[in-house]
């Protein structure tokens, strides 16, 4: 799954798309906390630009597809041939599924997770709407690390991929690329100060500890 995204630190993003002569992302101002719902900028075959996170379904904002429901699904399948998309991130965070890994329940955990460079590509599709423009991230099979205490992942593709994700004309193509990722990903416990979406600052990505005393005080 993909719950909430770290994109706080726009010259390693920048840097990331330069390097593969994707168009020039704008200044934002840093976000350590987004959730659903929220803006986020995304890339296109032609351009960035903000849309919103989660698509409308039957009156239900959805964040995330899964990338076995769009194969059976010809309406996201069409989204995904016509409005491709890359959310480039630092990071993102994740909760255990304490109903598929008992092993975790009682405990008060969550994680940061990114690549070793602090930028990554998560694989997407837009939708139009009477609202404007909707995105959806699509998720895959846990990686190996995250498969001990998630079932899900968002797929991130490596820069190699982010190009070909863009320019592939047939859904299966595209398919296809939703694997877990095999690259190296850095993982860690952070703090609680993220679990309440209101949450700003670099504090949502702490260690898990360090603002314990802090959050007790909100």
């Amino acid at each position: 799954m993909c719950g909430r995204l770290n994109v706080s630190d726009n010259p390693h993003i920048q840097a990331l798309m330069e390097d593969l002569g994707m168009p020039i992302f704008p200044a934002f101002a840093a976000r350590w906390n987004v959730s659903p719902g929220a803006l986020i900028n995304v890339v296109t075959r032609t351009q960035t630009t903000a849309v919103t996170w989660g698509i409308n379904f039957n009156g239900f904002s959805h964040p995330n597809s899964r990338a076995t429901t769009i194969s059976r699904r010809n309406d996201l399948k069409d989204y995904l041939v016509q409005y491709p998309c890359l959310v480039p991130v630092n990071g993102f965070y994740e909760w255990p599924d304490t109903k598929l890994y008992p092993q975790w329940r009682g405990r008060d955990v969550r994680f940061h997770i990114s690549t070793p460079d602090n930028a990554l590509f998560l694989a997407a599709f837009a939708k139009p709407s009477t609202a404007g423009w909707q995105a959806n991230i699509i998720t895959t099979d846990a990686t190996e690390k995250m498969a001990n205490f998630h079932h899900r992942s968002p797929v991130i593709l490596k820069p190699s991929e982010a190009l070909q994700w863009l320019q592939h004309t047939e859904p299966k193509a595209r398919l296809d690329m939703c694997k877990p990722y095999t690259g190296e990903l850095n993982l860690y416990a952070c703090s609680s100060f993220v679990d309440n979406a209101k949450h700003e600052g670099d504090e949502c990505m702490a260690a898990a500890g360090i603002y314990a005393e802090q959050i007790s005080l909100l």
